[in-house]
Parts: C-alpha cells; structure tokens; sequence
C-alpha cells in the first residue's frame, strides 16, 4: 500500500484508479486514494469502539467486557483518537486531490517526503492502537496515547507541509480561500500538536489549574485546525461542482476565514467557564464563537443551493450529505448559543449535553461535508475504473444517509435531555432520577446501535469501493 506507482498499471487491477493515462502523475492519485482509505478505516476503528463503549452503559454487558480484554479506559480513547485521525486524513485526501489539479508530476524528493509520511503515519496509528488496548495511556483528551508516538505523527506532519508549501507557497493568498484554510490549517496543527504536550514540562503538570488551562486550550485549537481542513474541503466541492470560483474568492469567505482564525484561539473559552480567569476572556469566546457559526450557517446554505442546481433532484448522495450538513449546521447553530451563555453552561457542564454538543458538530457538519466530498471523488474513481457509479444515486445509500442522520439525531437528542435533568438536579443538589438511570443505558444503546448500524452500511460500500477485488488473470 506505500508503494508509489511509478508506471502506467495494468488494466482490470485496483491501479486503474491511478493509471495517469489522462495526464495526472499516478503518484498524485496514488496520494489521493491511499489518505482517503487511511480516512475510512480510521472512521471504521472509532465506530467499532465506540460502538462496543456504548456497551459498557449496560451493566449485565459491562461486567463481560473486561474479561474480553476491552477495556473503557481504552475504548474511548481509541474512538475520540480515530475520530479525529478520520477527520485529518479526510482533509490531507482532499488537499491531494486539489493537487491533482494544479501540480505538475512528483519530483523525486516529493516522492521520498510522501513515502516517509506514509511510513510514519501507518506506524503511529498502528502504535497508538496497540499502546491504548494494551494499558498505556496518557490521560489527556484527544492525546490518550503514549507521548513517544506524537513523535512520528509530528514528524509526517512536517513532511506534508514541505510537501504543500512547495507546490503552493508562491502567491498562495492569490488562491481560492480554500487553499489559504488548508494552509493556515496545515501550520497551525503543527503548532497546536506542539502545545497539546504542554503537560510534559513539570511547571504545567504540577499545577492543576495552569494544565487544565492548558489542555482546553490545545484542545480548542487543535479543533480549529481540522475545521479549517473541513471548511476548505467544502469550498473546494462547490467549485468542483460548479466550475466557478468566485464564490471562494468572494468577501464573504474570507470573512469566515478571518472569524474562523479567531474562533481558533479564543473558542475554548466555554469550556473553562468554571475556571478562574477573567470574565473578559468567556464574553469574547461567546462572540467570537458566534460569530463563526453564524458565517459557517451562511456559507453551507449558500453551497447547498449549489449543489442543488447541479442535482435538481435530491438523489445524489454528494447533494444528501450536503443538505443534511445544512441542517445540522443549523441545530450545531442553536445549540451553541444557549450552551456558550456563562449561566447556561454552569448547569451543562461535565454533563451529556457536551458529549451531544460534539458529536453532532463531528458528525452533522465535519463528518456530513467529508462525506458529500468523498462520494463526490468516489463516483469520479469508479467511473475512470470503468464500474457502475449508480450507487451514488440508489435509493439504497438514500435510505442509508437518511437512516444515519436519523440515528445520529436521536442519539445527540437523547444526551442533550439526559444531560440537561442532570444538570438542572445536579444544580439543585439533587441526583438523577431513578427513571433517567435505569433507561439511560438502554435508549443511548438503542440510538447509538442505530447508528453504527446506518454507518456501517455506508463504510462496506466505501470500502468495496475504496478496495477493490482485483480480477483472476
């Protein structure tokens, strides 16, 4: 799989998919296809733990699992790590695909950069799989694993952004906005990596408050830098789609850009509400973040209307997962302004509500806007391997988007009420109630094996698209 192609493949194997026959360096798509697998089989992972974490809110299953092995302590930190790897991988799929467009073929040190990135990249996820399941963990939210691992994750990271910033340094801010997003994006997980091993050093770890201080800041920050992947990969399919530019060249995206830049560094400032700082800092995180939310509603709805002149009627799963990115950027939306208030975060905080909060922004808008870009750059695969792209338009994936969507609905509808009488009893000295306790673990099992069923079914056609069977010869 790391194997860069360096001649034209042989027809009826998986190396149709980067033949270069139409004038694209193979090594290019080469690039495409291997970060956008490392993207699914990365969501796969997160699925699986999350779906077996799931289990451990029912008692009777909860007293089983360890003796498999399958720890919580593990399980979710695997499923919040390759979360995030999914979203990242996703973006770096897409940056290479707007590669196949305006770069010319590999040099050779290009080719020896992405090679090494690869290496590095497949030994960090399988070490911090390993390291997770087998006990070793660090604690820290997003991080869980074994400091010694960020090593080579860093290292591909510096790799990819000598790679970008040689083919698109030069006039870069004279490019759509999608590019300057993937660029700022690019530089700033770098430095929120960085930051998120603030706890190393002993002044930060020895102070309890300094690391929280700490941590919710990278932490925030290292969610700015996958949005700007996101938020740039949604850009990029609207002019894809509409064989126009100016939109991504326009006031407005910028606008976002520049909100979204601030967002960046002050938006971890609802979740340190109930620390001592300044309550300078919790109003300017409040405007800020809304703000940015505000802008993002605008620019989905503008790019749904898009998509929607290119696929009149809404049967196209790129045009399903576009719209469903709408609404829920319209839920993500509501939700953030009454949770960002100082008064209301107070009674939500440390509760479900938060847990629902984030995945609905994971999954409704950064999970929704890289499926519509996936299956928009799958159908294009399929069709230069000379397969059937109708699955792209069957009522099948319909029904499987909208059965996802549904699924994940109920599952962050039931933790936003579970969480909200929690806080509410919680504030008035009270515990949960009785009825809360006993059913909690049975409808959040429910909602979220609805769920993981809907997108399991989408990953096994990914997948059978993504790796193919290849012919007997």
């Amino acid at each position: 799989m790391t194997g860069i192609p360096k001649e034209k493949s042989v027809p009826g194997t998986d190396a149709d998919d980067i033949d270069g026959l139409d004038g694209v360096d193979p090594s290019r798509r080469y690039a495409t296809l291997t970060f956008m697998r490392g993207s699914i089989i990365a969501l796969a992972i997160a699925l699986i733990s999350g779906l077996l974490g799931i289990l451990y809110y029912i008692p009777a299953v909860a007293q089983v699992l360890p003796r498999m092995g399958l720890h919580f302590t593990a399980l979710r930190p695997i499923h919040t790590t390759f979360a995030a790897v999914f979203i990242f991988l996703g973006g770096v799929a897409v940056v290479h695909r707007y590669f196949e467009d305006v770069a010319g073929p590999m040099g050779r040190g290009e080719r020896t950069r992405l090679r090494v990135q690869v290496v590095l990249w497949a030994i960090a996820g399988i070490g911090v799989l390993g390291s997770l399941m087998g006990g070793v963990f660090s604690g820290r939210e997003y991080m869980g694993f074994h400091p010694l691992l960020s090593i080579p994750i860093l290292l591909g990271w510096f790799m990819f952004t000598w790679n970008f910033f040689g083919h698109l340094g030069r006039h870069l801010f004279r490019r759509p906005v999608h590019v300057t997003m993937w660029a700022v994006g690019v530089l700033f997980f770098c430095y929120t990596f960085v930051e998120q091993h603030g706890w190393l050093l002993p002044g930060v770890f020895s102070d309890p408050l300094v690391d929280m201080r700490v941590q919710w800041k990278a932490t925030g920050t290292l969610v700015g830098s996958f949005n700007l992947f996101v938020y740039g990969s949604l850009y990029y399919l609207a002019c894809k789609l509409s064989g126009d530019e100016r939109y991504a060249h326009s006031n407005l995206a910028y606008a976002l850009f520049g909100v979204g830049m601030l967002n960046s560094f002050m938006n971890y400032g609802h979740h340190t509400y109930h620390l001592p700082q300044s309550h300078a800092v919790k109003w300017v995180s409040f405007v800020v973040s809304m703000t940015e939310i505000i802008l993002l509603a605008r620019v989905v709805w503008d790019i749904a209307a898009m998509v929607r002149v290119r696929y009149p009627v809404p049967s196209n799963a790129t045009q399903l997962f576009v719209i469903a990115a709408k609404w829920w950027t319209a839920y993500i939306l509501a939700t953030s302004i009454l949770i960002s208030v100082p008064p209301l975060n107070t009674l939500i905080h440390g509760t479900p509500v938060v847990m629902a909060h984030a995945m609905g922004a994971e999954i409704g808008i950064d999970a929704m806007v890289l499926f519509a870009v996936f299956c928009w750059m799958l159908t294009e695969i399929v069709a230069r391997r000379g397969g059937d792209t109708s699955i792209f338009e069957s009522s099948r994936l319909r029904n499987i988007i909208i059965g996802l969507n549904v699924g994940a609905g109920l599952l962050v509808l039931w933790l936003t009420i579970s969480g909200t009488i929690i806080g509410v009893r919680r504030y008035n000295a009270l515990a949960p109630p009785d009825w809360l306790s006993a059913s909690n673990p049975y409808v959040l099992g429910a909602c979220g094996g609805i769920t993981a069923w809907f997108l399991a079914n989408l990953l096994y056609i990914w997948l059978r698209q993504l790796f193919p069977a290849r012919e007997k010869t």
